[in-house]
């Protein structure tokens, strides 16, 4: 069963934020698709240099709009009403492109559903191929998409295609797809004392004054690439197995002064967390190492990495190694190594500052650095209210006519919040239903994410503030963030006195990890089964017993292979309904007899319980306390000593998009805090839903989990190591 909670967080914003970093350039690169805003039409009244597509079994029609675009008069559309399988889609003339490059690829879209941009290539042998490049919010409004992607080996042509796979609307218009844009190195530092810092000089197939180096059981493969940051060069190594050692391109050691500080930066790409190490020489020609702050992941943008360190008493030269030590990839470019200025960098905000946190500065009839936002089927109403948990304003919601979507005021994003650290966020309010709480942010590609947080427990007071409190963490390529709550039913919410500050998790005796599976799905016996118990990992399966009880067999049979190989056992209700929304003899028969049923079909107690969509309250927790020793939620975040609530327990989602290199990053973060990451997975198979994995790509997630080292304990065995360091 999908959680539709999740999905809602995923489409939060009907009308999307997109913020553009566009790089320096000396001139805007041709764009290569013909008739991009399509309204050259044929004699035939079809949109000249494109043609329509669809496959499959599906209700399909393709119409060009010829009253209706985002510029001009003309656009393109589909809408899909019944589909079993296939797809539909728009394409332009396919265009000549040259084999390893990166290409932009923009346009205006409007959508009803979640939608993907893939790639058609055709090869020098005519040979036609496919690539997927992402997924696409629905957007009620006309918002902008820009992806990037790069070409393979021996292709001469591409088009890229904005596919509809699912009942719903696409509107499309104002297409662009570009090549690499000429950039200009940047000046030569005269204080840097690494040569060749951009990569451009060449010495036959490999950078002028740089080295390649690798030890221990590994197949780096070092490549010299074609496109950089700036100008047209990096460096790459890639390690496809590891069992041991590491591999770095290196500049030639460099005079450094003894005693003296120094300062390191590079920009990087990479698919794991990788290490930077200074190394120093003496004037015996012998190494001394001091390892540096490591470099988080950075999968398709460049991000900047900076150090500082001091060369020491025996130092005669000095150079920087950012290295690679486990199955993956980097890639350098505009490396510097100088001595390090009298003025200290910027300290990251202890308290990042909330534009007109408390709402008191008024813009006319608005909040200054406030905005408004609903999508879906409702009717909200937007206040500006004369009354406030501490001064005299506050922001109200009063929503209507509810039937999806949500409403919400938030801040003015902004850029003090740092990729990879943790905040706290606070606010007050008051309310007549139950709230939601989201971190949003906008990444340097101009998408979005969000990061759902605990929900607020209402008292049941409707005039007495009430604070809420918790934590998020900020994902990397993040440029941008707002905190809010949102309102998703009818009733009303008001807000004030909005705070952020840094947060740093207490940490538990070690890091654990839980697996947990939710829903009962019958592939997973066969799929995901086997490859637990060939790296002997035992996970906690969570079962909506209406998808057991009354079964064939077969379906039994599966439980039963999961709990006779050593795995846990949890309860997931009885038909996975919305529990808020159950009469109170609904709510106890959901939690009673899916605890009876299971004891009875496995002969072992069942302590703990996950809610289906993540939907909860205050009153379906305190049922759930009744029968079961936790409540797994689908909140995000981290488990740790200071926010421990064994009724509200955190996690990760695995969505058909979580790669091994997200899987690795969680573990990264949950080792170096000391705190309990609890995954949550559903289906494991081919044709993966939005919230499915393929049996190819959890085996990746599994070996990610057995290399990093990480304890993974059931949910009931983490318990018993966690609940006795619990004040």
């Amino acid at each position: 069963m999908k959680r539709v909670a999740l999905y809602l967080l995923i489409s939060i914003f009907g009308a999307a934020l997109v913020y553009t970093v566009m790089p320096a350039h000396a001139a805007d690169p041709p764009n290569l698709i013909l008739n991009p805003s399509v309204e050259t039409t044929t004699s035939t009244g079809t949109p000249q240099n494109w043609t329509q597509s669809k496959w499959g079994t599906n209700t399909t029609t393709l119409q060009y709009k010829t009253t209706e675009g985002h510029t001009g008069n003309h656009s393109l559309y589909i809408s899909m009403t019944a589909r079993t399988d296939g797809d539909a889609e728009w394409i332009h003339d396919a265009v000549a492109v040259q084999p390893n490059t990166q290409y932009t690829y923009t346009s205006w879209y409007k959508s009803s559903i979640s939608t993907e941009i893939d790639l058609q290539y055709t090869d020098k042998t005519g040979k036609v191929t496919y690539a997927y490049v992402n997924s696409v919010a629905p957007s009620a409004n006309w918002q902008a998409l820009t992806t990037t992607f790069v070409t393979p080996a021996n292709v001469a042509k591409v088009s890229v295609m904005h596919i509809v796979a699912a009942p719903g609307w696409l509107q499309t218009d104002d297409f662009s797809l570009t090549g690499p844009v000429a950039t200009t190195p940047p000046p030569v530092d005269q204080n840097n004392l690494i040569l060749n810092n951009s990569f451009e000089t060449a010495n036959g197939t490999v950078p002028a004054s740089w080295n390649k180096s690798s030890w221990g059981t590994n197949n780096a493969q070092f490549t010299y690439e074609s496109t950089g940051r700036t100008g047209t060069k990096s460096a790459k190594v890639t390690i496809g197995t590891y069992t041991s050692g590491d591999a770095k391109w290196y500049a030639e050691p460099a005079k450094v002064t003894q005693g003296k500080s120094y300062s390191y930066q590079d920009y990087y790409k990479s698919s794991v967390v990788t290490r930077v190490v200074a190394a120093f020489i003496d004037a015996n020609n012998v190494y001394t190492y001091q390892e540096l702050a490591t470099a988080p992941i950075s999968n398709t943008n460049w991000a900047p990495y900076n150090a500082t360190f001091t060369a020491p008493a025996s130092a005669v030269k000095a150079t920087v190694f950012h290295l690679i030590d486990k199955v993956g990839n980097l890639t350098l470019d505009d490396v510097s190594l100088s001595a390090a200025t009298t003025t200290p960098p910027s300290p990251i905000p202890t308290n990042p500052v909330i534009p007109n946190a408390s709402l008191e500065t008024a813009s006319g009839t608005q909040p200054a650095n406030w905005q408004k936002n609903n999508w879906g089927t409702n009717s909200p109403t937007f206040q500006y209210v004369n009354e406030g948990h501490t001064g005299t304003k506050s922001v109200k919601i009063t929503m209507a006519n509810y039937v999806d979507g949500d409403a919400k005021w938030y801040f003015d994003p902004i850029t003090s919040l740092q990729p990879g650290s943790q905040y706290h966020f606070t606010t007050w309010y008051k309310t007549n239903v139950t709230p939601h709480a989201v971190a949003m942010f906008i990444m340097s590609d101009g998408s979005e994410q969000y990061f759902g947080m605990p929900i607020p427990q209402p008292s049941g007071s409707t005039t007495q503030w009430q604070q809420y409190s918790d934590t998020f963490s900020v994902p990397a390529g993040a440029v941008s963030s707002s905190v809010f709550l949102y309102i998703s039913q009818n009733g009303w919410l008001q807000t004030d006195d909005y705070s952020l500050a840094a947060y740093t998790p207490t940490g538990f005796n070690r890091a654990l990890l839980t697996m947990t599976f939710d829903d009962g799905h019958e592939d997973n016996a066969t799929t995901a089964l086997p490859i637990l118990n060939q790296y002997n990992l035992k996970t906690t399966q969570c079962y909506a017993t209406t998808f057991i009880e009354g079964q064939s067999q077969q379906v039994i049979d599966g439980v039963l292979a999961f709990k006779n190989s050593g795995h846990e056992i949890c309860s997931h209700t009885v038909t996975h309904p919305y529990l808020t929304s159950l009469a109170p003899s609904d709510l106890t028969y959901e939690l009673q007899h899916s605890k009876q049923y299971l004891v009875s079909l496995t002969g072992q107690p069942i302590s703990n319980f996950a809610s289906p969509y993540g939907d909860y309250n205050t009153t379906v927790n305190n049922e759930i306390k009744k029968y079961y020793r936790s409540h797994r939620t689908t909140d995000e975040g981290y488990n740790s000593k200071d926010n421990f609530a064994p009724y509200s327990l955190r996690v990760q989602n695995i969505l058909s998009t979580t790669t091994a290199e997200d899987v690795a990053a969680w573990i990264a973060k949950a080792q170096a805090t000391k705190t309990w990451l609890i995954l949550v997975y559903h289906r494991i198979g081919d044709n993966p839903g939005e919230f499915d994995s393929t049996q190819a790509m959890f085996q990746k997630h599994v070996q990610k989990i057995v290399a990093s080292g990480i304890v993974v304990k059931t949910t009931d065995a983490a318990l018993d190591e966690i609940m006795p360091q619990v004040p």
